[in-house]
């Protein structure tokens, strides 16, 4: 990815918006104030979809769905070489490289404006998704199944 050598891919969550669940309907309101499940993603810079995990609730934060998916177990065993990109929703890790919160010099303002610009690929490869299959985005209406028959999914292609 441009500007940063051995990057992999950026990686990011987003809502799909699911009807009211029967069971734990709570956990799945999103900060945004809507049913969903939240699907994390890695893409490269080819809008490929490397790794998909779409197993939780719409209230559950990135960073923890990071923590508890196959790829970061592969990237903290060092399985797969080289780092991703991801937004301050995601902690800082020797694979994984984040915003420097409260930029202070020249430099870390320079990382920053460096580190946007290529993450930006996983928000084209979202939208482009989206627009395609419009039962994914709230405009289009939600998922009507039950949460566990829209997920339960942690896939990698990596």
């Amino acid at each position: 990815m441009a500007g940063f050598p051995n990057v992999v891919g950026a990686i990011d969550g987003t809502l799909i918006p699911i009807t009211a669940p029967k069971s734990d309907e709570h956990l799945y309101i999103c900060r945004k104030g809507f049913h969903s499940i939240n699907v994390q993603a890695i893409v490269d810079s080819d809008l490929k979809f490397l790794s998909v995990v779409s197993k939780w609730p719409g209230a559950t934060h990135n960073a923890f769905i990071w923590a508890n998916s196959g790829i970061a177990r592969k990237f903290e065993r060092s399985e797969i070489d080289g780092w991703l990109l991801g937004d301050s929703g995601y902690p800082l890790r020797p694979s994984l490289l984040t915003p420097v919160n409260n930029p202070k010099s020249k430099g870390e303002q320079n990382y920053n404006g460096s580190h946007r610009k290529p993450r930006v690929v996983v928000e084209r490869a979202f939208g482009v998704l989206k627009s395609r299959f419009k039962c994914l985005h709230k405009t289009g209406g939600a998922l009507n199944n039950e949460p566990k028959r829209c997920w339960n999914c942690d896939l990698y292609y990596m």
